[in-house]
């Protein structure tokens, strides 16, 4: 299954494909952790691995991309990804696009279309599982991301940008006929009256949580983690 966590800036998306794919990994399913977001830098760490080459680099930066996005050119499963972009420990892997390194190399878009490429190109096992760290905000909407993936998790936190670009996120799935998961991050009691519409599920605010990725340890999945799971794996 390819799952697409989404949402605005600072909501905890990063930390949620964390968290599901350590709860993933140890359900015993093969867990791949792809960053598509050209600017995040912490998910390796979240996820206690050591960073390694982008798939972007592997296929020759930015202009070696023009000719190295057909399907013969692009992995086909897991098992076809270079072993340069992939860091790996027991059955979760993660593995980054490509990144901003330089200023004035250019505009995201072509890691953005590697991006759809690659997950339209790779094929999936029962036992295989792949979430996709996005960019903050629907850009990644507008460039066909989220026409290549089985499932949604829409990312917001209880402020009024985040449920506006969250209901937003709720339209564009279902333009698209993709499930959308709602999940309420840093939730505290009181708030979901006064949130429309209702998330599917809330995610407490962790203080702890908080501290650890000020020190920058890698995170430990909630135990809410396996009733996201329970709303992502239910049929259609």
């Amino acid at each position: 299954m390819k799952i697409l966590i989404c949402g605005k800036g600072g909501c905890g998306k990063s930390t949620i494909a964390a968290m599901l794919g350590k709860y993933l990994a140890k359900k015993g399913l093969t867990v791949l952790v792809v960053d598509a977001d050209e600017s995040n830098v912490g998910l390796y760490r979240m996820l206690g691995l050591k960073k390694a080459k982008t798939l972007a680099e592997c296929l020759g930066g930015r202009e070696g991309l023009r000719g190295n996005l057909s399907p013969e050119a692009l992995p086909r499963s897991l098992e076809e990804i270079p072993a340069e972009a992939i860091s790996r420990r027991g059955n979760i892997a993660a593995l980054s696009i490509g990144k901003i390194e330089e200023p004035g190399e250019g505009c995201a878009c072509p890691y953005g279309l590697l991006a759809r490429e690659f997950l339209k190109n790779l094929k999936l096992r029962e036992d295989e599982a792949v979430l996709v760290d996005t960019e903050a905000g629907i850009e990644h909407f507008g460039r066909g991301l989220g026409l290549v993936v089985d499932r949604i998790v829409n990312v917001a936190e209880p402020n009024v940008e985040s449920i506006m670009l969250s209901q937003k996120i709720q339209e564009l799935s279902a333009k698209a006929g993709i499930r959308s998961v709602f999940v309420l991050n840093k939730s505290m009691p009181g708030l979901l009256d006064e949130i429309e519409p209702k998330p599917d599920l809330t995610l407490p605010f962790d203080q702890k949580l908080l501290r650890g990725s000020l020190v920058g340890e890698e995170v430990t999945p909630l135990p809410k983690m396996d009733t996201l799971w329970e709303f992502i794996h239910r049929p259609t």
